[in-house]
């Protein structure tokens, strides 16, 4: 693909709609960079570059940098892929932002996806709240038609208040809805193995990154101590650091990023790997807009079967986000219906909206100003099309121009 190059960049910064609270702190607004590349017949694909707030504001500085010396560098080709890991989390970013460009221009929608397939299940994602407001929250999901919800935990002081919690959850959705934490590495060893002896009579499905780091050795010493299977998500950054983590059998479950990877190729290579010790993996999102989203969905629609006889049934995916932002930055949104979602381009859901959780629709906030659609151009492998006028509304910073 020499004759790709980068045509036009766009820095954007979307409000969430209320914020969202989770142990590793408070989620306002969601900043990334929107990519475009040209191919020599003209065809333009698009991805997204994001960041995690952890990552600290030297490495969004190091991304915004090396944009920039893309744009500049454009006709001289893109970066190799062993270059930008140089730059750590920043470098995997923008690797991610090119890789899903590039299936952008030369994929096709796999049939899961395009308009009649089965589509993908996904989960709702509770933030941080009351009993009673997750308990509400839970029941609104299952209204929506969620049978997966994942439940934000680990900013609770007590174990009393996560017990609360869930058991007010359960209660709420009743004993087949699958229930999942995601505790975003707020415990210690000793705190996690209370905590999840103190729940496991509510039947999680499994718990997420409970501790912090990438140790091996405490995943697997938790495992050892508690019958909850185990997820891995923060620690998740590289094809490396999943080879070690299931080398070691410390984990039952893989969360996979493609944004914090590398991209849909990379992540679907440490798919293989766990496939090949038969481990699931969990596709999930960085609250990316909708064109991240379309790529982590692409991603997850071409998962290798894995036996998931321990799960009970395939995972649903972590994919039902762009709800919280204020705008996904599309002309049509992803849609999800009954607890999986598809591409755009069938009529659009019925069914209620519910507070707290990600399960909302991922149209725009309707309360913004009322946007005009613009010129539709066929989509890519994605099956998304930008919103030119969301983007120019949210935007920070163009380089470049698409006329």
């Amino acid at each position: 693909m020499s004759a790709v190059r980068l045509l036009r960049a766009d820095k954007v910064r979307v409000p969430f709609r209320r914020p969202f609270a989770t142990a590793a702190g408070m989620w306002l607004a969601r900043e990334a960079w929107l990519v475009r590349l040209i191919d020599g017949d003209g065809r333009i694909g698009v991805g997204e570059a994001v960041l995690e707030p952890a990552d600290g504001e030297t490495a969004a500085t190091v991304l915004d940098h090396l944009v920039r010396d893309v744009a500049a560098a454009s006709g001289r080709g893109l970066p190799e892929a062993e270059e930008l890991e140089l730059h750590g989390a920043p470098g995997r970013a923008l690797r991610a932002a090119l890789d899903a460009a590039r299936f952008d221009l030369d994929g096709r929608p796999s049939r899961p996806l395009a308009t009649g397939g089965t589509g993908v299940g996904v989960n709702a994602t509770i933030a941080s709240l009351g009993p009673a407001a997750s308990a509400e929250a839970a029941s609104q999901a299952l209204e929506a038609g969620f049978t997966t919800i994942k439940l934000k935990a680990g900013a609770e002081h007590e174990t009393e208040v996560l017990v609360a919690r869930v058991r007010a959850v359960r209660a709420a959705v009743g004993p087949d809805v699958r229930l999942r934490l995601d505790v975003n590495g707020a415990w210690d060893l000793e705190t996690a193995t209370e905590r999840l002896s103190a729940v496991a009579r509510y039947g999680i499905e499994y718990v997420e990154q409970p501790l912090p780091g990438d140790d091996p050795a405490a995943f697997a010493e938790l495992r050892r101590r508690v019958g909850i299977p185990l997820a891995v998500d923060e620690a998740v950054t590289s094809v490396r650091a999943a080879r070690v983590l299931l080398e070691a059998e410390a984990v039952d479950v893989l969360v996979v990023k493609p944004a914090r990877v590398g991209g849909p190729a990379v992540a679907a290579e440490i798919a293989a790997l766990a496939a090949g010790r038969g481990v699931p993996v969990v596709v999930s999102t960085l609250f990316e807009t909708g064109v991240g989203i379309a790529a982590a969905l692409a991603t997850a629609a071409a998962l290798p079967d894995v036996d998931t006889s321990g799960l009970l049934r395939p995972p649903d995916h972590g994919l039902a986000t762009a709800g919280l932002l204020r705008h996904d930055l599309l002309v049509e949104g992803l849609v999800v219906e009954d607890g999986r979602m598809h591409l755009p381009g069938g009529a659009a859901p019925e069914g209620p909206a519910f507070e707290g959780t990600t399960a909302e629709r991922t149209a725009p906030d309707r309360t913004a100003p009322e946007r005009t659609a613009p010129e539709r151009t066929a989509p890519g492998g994605l099956g998304i099309v930008i919103d030119e006028e969301a983007v120019a509304r949210f935007g920070v910073e163009t380089i470049g121009a698409l006329g």
